[in-house]
C-alpha cells in the first residue's frame, strides 16, 4: 500500500510544498489562500486530510521558510450529497511523528470508521480560523465485479490441469476510470523452533521475466482496462527467489495470492490521463491553479474505490 499512496500522494506533495516568490513576483503580495488535501481511501475506515496555509520565501529557494504551514483549529467534515449527516473529522498535533523538515510534530485531520459508499457523492467541507470557507466534491466509483468466467480461479503451476501459460484476471468497471492494480503472494517460513513467519512479495504485472531493472511501475499496473495478466513464468521466477540460497527449501510454503485493484474517481483519473502523475514542471513562480479542485482555496480532493480478490 505504501508504494501506491506514493503515486497517488505525490499530487499532494507538490501542492503541500509549492511556494510563491513574494520580493520580485509580479503578482504583487501574496494573498491568504489555504490549501487543503485528502483522498478518501476505500481500502481503510481511516480517513485523513491535511491543510496548510499559502506561504512565501525570500529568494529562489522555496525550503528557506522555517515555518510550519500546517494549520490547526479548522473545522474540517464530510457529508453524502443526499444527507445531512455530518462526519467531523479530529484536528490532530502528532506528537509520535515529527515533521523533519520543520522539526514540528505532525498536524493533521483524521475520521475513524468512514468507508466511502460505493457510487455517492461525498461533500467536503473547511472551516479555517479565520472564517475562509473551503469546499470540494467526489463521486465515489462504483463498485469493482470479477468476471467468473474469465478469470483464471487457481495459481498456475506444473500440476495437470493447472499448467496454463498466463493467469488473467477480468473484471467489470467504468473504462472511463482509471484502476491501479497490485498482485502480491504472502508466504510462510518456518523457524528451527517451528514458528512460521508470514512475509509478502509483490508479483510483476504485464511483464514476462524479473530483471534487476524491474522499477516500482512494474509491480503497480495503472490503466483504463479491465484486466490484467501475469505469466506464468514469473510464478516460478518469484518462487525460486523466495528460498534462493537455502537448501531447506521444505521450510517454506506459499499462501492464497491477493489481487488488489483500486478504481480512481474521476478527479484522479483526470490528473493521471493530463500526465500530472508524471510531470509536474512547476518552477517557483509557478500557481498551480491547474491541480486544485478546491472552491475557496487550493488542494486536492478525490477518492478511489476497492475490491480485493484472493486466488489459491
Amino acid at each position: 500500500m505504501k508504494k501506491l499512496l506514493l503515486t497517488i500522494f505525490s499530487v499532494i506533495t507538490v501542492l503541500i510544498n509549492y511556494s510563491c516568490e513574494e520580493n520580485i513576483s509580479p503578482v504583487g503580495d501574496l494573498p491568504v489562500k489555504y490549501d487543503v488535501n485528502l483522498i478518501l481511501r476505500g481500502d481503510t475506515t481511516l480517513q485523513t486530510a491535511y491543510v496548510s496555509k499559502l506561504y512565501g520565501v525570500d529568494g529562489f529557494n522555496p525550503y528557506s521558510s522555517t515555518e510550519d504551514p500546517a494549520v490547526t483549529g479548522a473545522l474540517v467534515w464530510l457529508k453524502y450529497s443526499d444527507s445531512n449527516t455530518k462526519y467531523y473529522f479530529r484536528d490532530t498535533i502528532d506528537l509520535q511523528n515529527i515533521n523533519t523538515r520543520y522539526n514540528t510534530p505532525a498536524k493533521y485531520y483524521y475520521l475513524k470508521n468512514f468507508r466511502p459508499v460505493f457510487g455517492k457523492e461525498v461533500e467536503l467541507n473547511i472551516s479555517l480560523p479565520d472564517g475562509q470557507k473551503l469546499s470540494s466534491k467526489t463521486k465515489i466509483p462504483d463498485g469493482i465485479y470479477f468476471d467468473e468466467e474469465k478469470t483464471l480461479p487457481y495459481i498456475p503451476g506444473p500440476l495437470i490441469g493447472r499448467d496454463t501459460s498466463n493467469m488473467n484476471v477480468v473484471w467489470v468497471s467504468s473504462l472511463s476510470l482509471v484502476k491501479a492494480q497490485r498482485v502480491t503472494l504472502p508466504y510462510y517460513y518456518r523457524d528451527l523452533n517451528g514458528v512460521k513467519n508470514k512475509f509478502k512479495v509483490n508479483i510483476p504485472i504485464n511483464i514476462s521475466s524479473l530483471t534487476a531493472g524491474n522499477n516500482f511501475s512494474d509491480y503497480i499496473n495503472t490503466s483504463f482496462k479491465n484486466e490484467l495478466s501475469i505469466d506464468r513464468k514469473l510464478f516460478e521466477q518469484v518462487l525460486q527467489n523466495i528460498s534462493a540460497g537455502d537448501p531447506a527449501k521444505g521450510r517454506y510454503s506459499i499462501a492464497p495470492l491477493e489481487i488488489e485493484i483500486f478504481l480512481y474517481d474521476e478527479n484522479l483519473t483526470s490528473y493521471f490521463s493530463s500526465d500530472l502523475f508524471f510531470d509536474y514542471g512547476f518552477t517557483i513562480r509557478n500557481f498551480p491553479s491547474d491541480i486544485t479542485n478546491i472552491n475557496g482555496g487550493l488542494g486536492f480532493y478525490a477518492s478511489y474505490s476497492y475490491v480485493k480478490r484472493i486466488i489459491k
